[in-house]
């Protein structure tokens, strides 16, 4: 890709400066340069601390990571921001409200006993062995007094102990 010479550059500058200084004259450049400078004073505003809040406040509202902030600073419409406004609002009080029912609940340290004995459905006294026991049953009949509570066990749960 070649580059354009220097030269053309000139060429087309001066060419460009001349239609451009042919075209308009003092008056008119003078007019145009007027009109500009007096839109630059109309738009500039007073910096009263007002303006000078609610520029701070959009300018961190614009940059803010709390949600709907951002959404908030940057509507165009007061319908949009009363919104904004409303959502942020609601999801604030939601959130303090669940908050402060899971910490209450939380800090009243209940404590929740279901004791069933089913004492009407079953004969007492009942006994329960563990799945896990390492004890066999065969070792268990040699000795004298388990095969004696083995027999009371057996005894209770067919009903015919009396």
């Amino acid at each position: 890709m070649a580059l354009p010479s220097s030269e053309g550059l000139r060429k087309r500058k001066d060419s460009l400066s001349d239609e451009f200084d042919s075209d308009l004259d003092d008056n008119e450049m003078k007019a145009i340069v007027s009109d500009i400078e007096q839109d630059k004073l109309h738009d500039e505003t007073p910096d009263t601390r007002w303006i000078q809040f609610k520029n701070h406040l959009k300018n961190w509202g614009e940059t803010a990571t709390i949600h709907g902030v951002p959404h908030m600073a940057q509507a165009h419409t007061v319908i949009a921001i009363i919104v904004w406004s409303i959502i942020l609002i609601v999801s604030a009080v939601a959130f303090v409200y669940m908050f402060y029912s899971i910490a209450a609940s939380y800090l009243a340290f209940n404590v929740v006993v279901n004791l069933n004995t089913g004492l009407d459905s079953e004969p007492f006294p009942s006994i329960t062995f563990c799945n896990t026991n390492p004890y066999k049953l065969s070792e268990m009949v040699n000795v004298p007094e388990l095969n004696a509570l083995l027999t009371v066990y057996q005894a209770s749960a067919d009903g015919s102990l009396s």
